[in-house]
């Protein structure tokens, strides 16, 4: 080839005139040529491989713990969840413990024994006994979960379960007014494992099934993976058509 400026015969593989120093631009290649009757192959842009580590590797174990936290928390219902104490004539002791289950079937408690500082103070009356919406709203909303994710169901279980530890929060810091105990100076309540362990699996079932949910099957595609396109369909080639054979003719 030549130089564009001086006009001299330069060798093809030139980047620089070697007489005048121009540069030459190379020419880009020519593409390949398709062949006939066949559909030119699009760009395929390889999609990122999921990453084999982290939250991903143990999705599985992260939906059955989802299960087993909302079926511990409907168990802590039947554990120790308050403990009532008297102090009455410097005499202190326990005078019933309540479950949750206890305080949804209204049972009650009977303080009529004289040997009890209770009985002393309040001779024949009976502690408890009263219905509790706050801590019976909690129970349903752990079966209804549970319920709900069994069925595969999506969103409405993370929700029950945030709604559970809530009305659990409720229940514990609205024990004594709703029962009547910040009347009586000599009456104190304390919260025992039931309460903290219900609302710990509340909290971690709503938090692990909200994982499963955005990691798990049937969840969007991770940010930064490209979906793989599907092959390019392939145009049959078409045979050119060939000539009826001819006869020959017999010579007379």
């Amino acid at each position: 080839m030549f130089c564009p400026k001086c006009g001299k015969e330069i060798s093809d593989d030139s980047r620089f005139c070697e007489i005048c120093g121009t540069p030459i631009q190379q020419a880009a290649p020519a593409s390949q040529p398709v062949a006939p009757g066949t559909a030119p192959q699009p760009a395929v842009v390889p999609a990122a491989a999921p990453a084999s580590g982290g939250i991903l590797a143990h999705i599985k174990t992260i939906g059955i713990s989802a299960k087993v936290a909302v079926i511990l928390a409907l168990v802590a219902f039947f554990m120790p969840f308050v403990t009532i104490s008297c102090n009455y004539n410097d005499k202190e002791e326990d005078i019933v413990t309540y479950s949750a289950m206890d305080m949804i079937t209204m049972d009650s408690y009977d303080a009529s024994d004289a040997e009890s500082a209770y009985g002393t103070a309040q001779k024949g009356e009976k502690f408890g006994g009263k219905f509790n919406l706050w801590i019976t709203g909690a129970f349903a909303a752990g079966v209804a979960s549970i319920v709900l994710v069994l069925r595969n169901k999506k969103t409405v279980p993370v929700v029950l379960d945030g709604v559970g530890a809530l009305l659990v929060i409720l229940t514990g810091a609205s024990f004594d007014s709703f029962y009547g105990l910040d009347e009586l100076n000599y009456i104190e309540s304390h919260l025992q494992s039931g309460f903290y362990f219900m609302l710990l699996m509340f909290l971690a079932a709503g938090v692990l099934q909200y994982l499963y949910e955005k990691h798990g099957p049937g969840s969007p595609v991770p940010t930064g993976t490209a979906p793989v396109p599907p092959p390019p369909a392939q145009i049959p080639q078409q045979q050119p058509p060939q000539a009826p054979p001819q006869e020959t003719q017999q010579s007379e």
